[in-house]
């Protein structure tokens, strides 16, 4: 049963953005859980509280006598301006401030994060008070089936452009029929003459004991039927949604393409940008992690709930925090695996199916089961977002021109390479084709050249990246040294701020001083005919500053970053900067010993590539590849085994630097 604290709370203050008082002190809180009828809105808060306390090493008794208050997030009232669809607040703070010698301290402020949620058609829906909603128990609810439903009908409706207008586009060379919505009819394998139509996609992992697919032993008997009772639960998922939204044609790859045919493969592989592009919709498995599984029948995760009658008799929801995932970081099952990412981002309309929750992303909006607030509208928001108007980068520019470079394809690469590179990848030489989709689609926006991975009009910043040494030599040859893909990366190591491109791609968009370096000409062979695929070979011509590592005339020893050390960089102060200006500071791609590393420097070279503004504070900084050389006729083809930032002071980056040509394959 509610206390009386929690049956008093005053909805509508919250919408003036006040402070409100809830418990006059820590102590009574933690009274009022101590007894037998707990108030589970209070029992909520306080293990927030206490796991905070717990997390910081903080004093419990600092609190005692400080008063327990509650308000909205400062941003969800500032953003009621920025969203699409407004429907009232959701998420409310408690927090309590640490009180000592009679004033209270900030910065020992502790927070509990709770939702509010009501009933869609209730008083306090309608009027605009309460965004949050409940969450249905199963997605296969019809409820979930409406509000899809609902949010394809607003995109379709209102974005226009900026999710890709739908038209009518030849269908892929294979489909699935799902039938009609009534079921009398069993799915089947359509050869299509690519005439025109509407399709949904499935973007899902595949699972360690997948074998449900399609090969030429039984590409007849797919054609005549693919039984709803033999499919496994993910695609028997699919087939029911997409008949719910309405659709007729589903394409999943395991089924569609030939998995014994490696001709057919790299064909289809192709033409999957079009495919997924092109899709009215694409489902997305998130809370599956293999075939097997399925999306629609299991039990949701449910937050802790408790319902709380007002003094008003109006009854609320109460709950702890759903989460809305960003589909990035590895933070659900597909946004795990390599493969998904350019399904994602390609995909004009996702409607994803979570551990808690359906969510839609398009590329305008984002639209949540458990808050009918239209999601992340902000400015920063727009960073976080992968997919946000990854097909129509002009029109974001144009309604966020401050965030013109993020919308620029370059640096919309740089950022979902920062993804993938983590992501898991069963086959390896598949680096490059699982993200090929992504690569064309950049190419056609800039018209740019492509070369495994990099963008060689943009060497100054492609071939920068660097993985603080977490990165380990594949079986097989996939990719040159110079580019990302060589490198496969080491399980569990990669945090999510351990991007391969995190030293130019920041937020605070570091900008290039002098390109140091010029492209001589540079060479790929394919070992097929697409030149988005696996690769052969490759290498790369380029002039510039050249310097022994040896021959570094800087009188501090070199700093050599990895993921195993603390990060320090030119580019700092304080705990992450250097306390000497002449430091070369080393990323090795492989770890090695420090001894081993130290070694490696004796022979290693030294060549700038460019010289960057960090900030006002920061140092100078070239930098440069790491290159080891390798024997040959020629005495000047190398290989890349990191980066290095050498400071610009007091002329070390300028004298005795020789001027050379080289080769790096």
């Amino acid at each position: 049963m509610a206390c009386d604290c929690c049956k008093s709370l005053e909805i509508g203050r919250l919408l003036n953005a006040d402070i409100v008082p809830h418990h006059s002190s820590f102590n009574e809180l933690e009274a009022c859980c101590s007894t037998e009828d707990c108030c589970p809105l209070c029992d909520c808060i306080l293990q927030q509280f206490e796991a905070k306390i717990h997390q910081r090493r903080i004093e419990p008794d600092r609190y005692n006598k400080a008063k327990v208050l509650y308000c909205i997030p400062r941003y969800a009232w500032e953003r009621r301006d920025e969203v699409e669809i407004w429907h009232g607040v959701s998420e409310v703070d408690f927090f309590v401030d640490a009180q000592e010698d009679g004033r209270y301290d900030k910065p020992g402020r502790i927070s509990a994060r709770v939702e509010l949620f009501v009933a869609r058609g209730s008083k306090l829906a309608d009027s605009g008070i309460i965004s949050g909603r409940p969450t249905s128990p199963y997605a296969h609810d019809e409820t979930c089936f409406q509000l899809a439903r609902k949010w394809r009908d607003t995109c379709l409706g209102k974005h226009g452009k900026s999710c890709l207008e739908v038209t009518k586009r030849a269908l892929p060379t294979r489909i699935i029929d799902v039938g009609p919505a009534n079921g009398s009819h069993e799915p089947w394998l359509r050869v299509t003459k690519r005439e025109k139509g509407e399709w949904v996609a499935l973007s899902h992992c595949w699972g360690s004991t997948s074998n449900f697919v399609t090969d030429s032993g039984n590409l007849m008997a797919r054609q005549r039927l693919i039984s709803l009772k033999d499919m496994p639960q993910t695609f028997y998922d699919a087939v029911i949604t997409t008949r719910q939204l309405g659709y007729r044609y589903l394409w999943i790859d395991s089924l569609c393409i030939l998995q014994d045919d490696h001709k057919d493969w790299v064909a289809e592989s192709v033409r999957m940008r079009e495919y997924y592009k092109h899709a009215i919709i694409t489902i997305s498995a998130d809370s599956a992690s293999g075939d097997d599984v399925g999306f629609l029948n299991h039990r949701r995760v449910d937050p802790e709930v408790c319902k709380i009658t007002l003094a008003s008799n109006v009854e609320i929801g109460v709950r702890t925090e759903i989460g809305c995932p960003t589909f990035r970081d590895r933070d659900t099952y597909v946004a795990r695996r390599a493969w998904t990412l350019q399904e994602f981002v390609l995909a004009p309309r996702s409607l994803l199916y979570t551990s808690e929750q359906i969510v839609w992303e398009c590329h305008s909006r984002k639209y949540c089961e458990s808050d009918d607030n239209s999601q992340a509208d902000s400015w920063d928001d727009n960073i976080d977002c992968m997919k946000r108007f990854f097909l129509t980068p002009f029109i974001g520019g144009d309604q966020f021109p401050d965030l013109q470079e993020f919308f620029d394809p370059y640096s919309r690469w740089y950022s979902l390479v920062n993804d993938y590179f983590s992501r898991d990848l069963t086959i390896k030489k598949d680096i490059l084709p699982a993200i090929s989709g992504l690569a064309r689609e950049i190419q056609k926006q800039t018209g740019k050249t492509y070369a495994a991975g990099i963008w060689i009009e943009d060497i100054h910043k492609a071939l920068l990246w660097t993985n603080r040494g977490a990165g380990k030599a594949p079986e097989a040859y996939i990719a040159p040294s110079w580019s990302w893909a060589a490198l496969e990366a080491l399980p569990g190591v990669l945090s999510p701020t351990d991007d391969l491109y995190w030293n130019i791609v920041f937020h605070s968009y570091p900008e290039i001083e002098e390109r140091r370096a010029s492209l001589i000409s540079h060479e790929i062979v394919m070992k097929e005919e697409d030149p988005f695929g696996c690769v052969s070979s490759g290498s790369i011509w380029l002039r510039g500053r050249s310097l022994l590592a040896r021959d570094w005339q800087g009188k501090t020893k070199p700093y050599l970053n990895s993921y195993k050390v603390p990060y320090k960089s030119h580019r700092w102060e304080g705990d992450m900067g250097l306390d000497n200006l002449d430091v070369l500071v080393c990323y090795f791609d492989i770890f090695e010993e420090d001894l081993i590393q130290a070694k490696l420097l004796d022979v290693t070279l030294m060549f700038q590539i460019s010289s960057w503004i960090w900030n006002r504070n920061a140092v100078a900084t070239a930098l440069a590849l790491l290159l080891l050389p390798i024997n040959d006729h020629s005495g000047n083809t190398y290989r890349r085994v990191g980066i290095v930032e050498v400071p610009i002071v007091d002329g070390l980056a300028e004298e005795n630097w020789e001027i050379k040509d080289i080769c790096i394959v």
